[in-house]
């Protein structure tokens, strides 16, 4: 029954208390009459019996009484009920992983070994995968010992140093015309070519190390390790297969990140102005899970579609003990 059913909003009119009034004088007055001309027999005044039921007629006139002592009750709950509806409401919400990656390889390479399975906790640098490495091991290995070795500088190095010594006399020589000045500018030549093999030999080793990053980082290329903190929950290859570098081939694995969970839900335009990044929903997912959950709103959609009238709201739920899975359907409650 609504309020104004209830007469909450205005007082019974008068003429409507005046008709109440005539009819209870009419009743009273054919009751009168049917005493006056009823029988004396008793069957017969029993079976008149019926029209003494009118004078129950005339306590219709207490119902207005009535309702004006109910009247301030029933204002106050009718009042108390759009500020309960309006302290929180309820959606329809998704609980997602907030990011879900494919494991490829990038380079091309036969399947050595999968370290993980479906279902399978990892973390960030978790090794998954190993392709064979033979050949790159194999060339690593010989650039790190080209880049450790000193041989070939120590020898120009001495070169060097031997054709300044043998400049140096030349030019003694010369200076007391005991040797021609051929002989010291043949000693110059030498000493400045045992200088640039010193120079070659020190940048030879210089390209061994930068040969040795290269190979390594080939190297590591065949090993696979996880980017985040999350589960596995797709193998789709198996060692001895062949994995393909590209974006277009087959992944090896599919990841899931579960900590923090994402909560979207779709909102009606109406409550675009209301919600706000930083503001806490509280979270229910549907069975067989229980418990609630306090989630944060980290984005808004900036684009409301035109044709259902609705926008996306995202939120970061926290998932530290891995408790709640991805891919559940929830409650939102948001407070106004």
């Amino acid at each position: 029954m609504g309020c104004h059913a209830l007469g909450l909003h205005r007082d019974l009119p008068a003429p409507a208390m005046g008709h109440h009034r005539t009819q209870a004088r009419r009743a009273v007055q054919g009751r009168v009459r049917q005493r006056r001309d009823a029988p004396r027999h008793p069957a017969q005044r029993q079976a008149h019996a019926p029209a003494t039921g009118l004078l129950r007629f005339p306590r219709m006139t207490s119902f207005p009484s009535k309702m004006s002592r109910l009247r301030p009750t029933l204002a106050l709950l009718c009042a108390a009920l759009p500020l309960v509806a309006a302290q929180a409401a309820d959606f329809d919400c998704l609980i997602e992983p907030s990011q879900t990656l494919d494991i490829r390889s990038p380079v091309n390479g036969l399947i050595e070994r999968v370290h993980v399975e479906r279902g399978s906790v990892v973390k960030r640098g978790t090794v998954l995968v190993t392709l064979e490495s033979t050949v790159e091991r194999a060339a690593t290995e010989l650039a790190r010992f080209r880049s450790t070795t000193d041989g070939a500088i120590q020898s120009a190095e001495s070169r060097a140093a031997h054709a300044a010594r043998k400049l140096r006399r030349k030019s003694d020589l010369a200076e007391k015309s005991y040797t021609s000045a051929q002989d010291r500018d043949d000693a110059e030549a030498e000493q400045a070519i045992a200088q640039a093999d010193a120079l070659t030999a020190r940048e030879n080793k210089q390209m061994a190390k930068l040969e040795f990053a290269y190979t390594s980082a080939q190297l590591a290329q065949r090993t696979l390790r996880s980017p985040i903190d999350g589960v596995v929950t797709e193998q789709t290859m198996h060692a001895g297969e062949l994995a393909e570098a590209g974006d277009n081939k087959p992944s090896i694995l599919k990841l899931a990140q579960t900590n923090p969970l994402r909560v979207k839900l779709i909102l009606p335009v109406a409550w675009y102005t209301k919600v706000k990044p930083g503001m806490q929903a509280e979270v229910t997912p549907e069975k067989p899970l229980d418990g609630r959950f306090t989630a944060s709103v980290s984005s808004v959609d900036k684009v409301i579609d035109a044709a259902s009238g609705t926008f996306q709201v995202r939120m970061d739920l926290p998932n530290p003990d891995g408790r709640l899975p991805g891919g559940v359907k929830c409650k939102a409650k948001l407070p106004l």
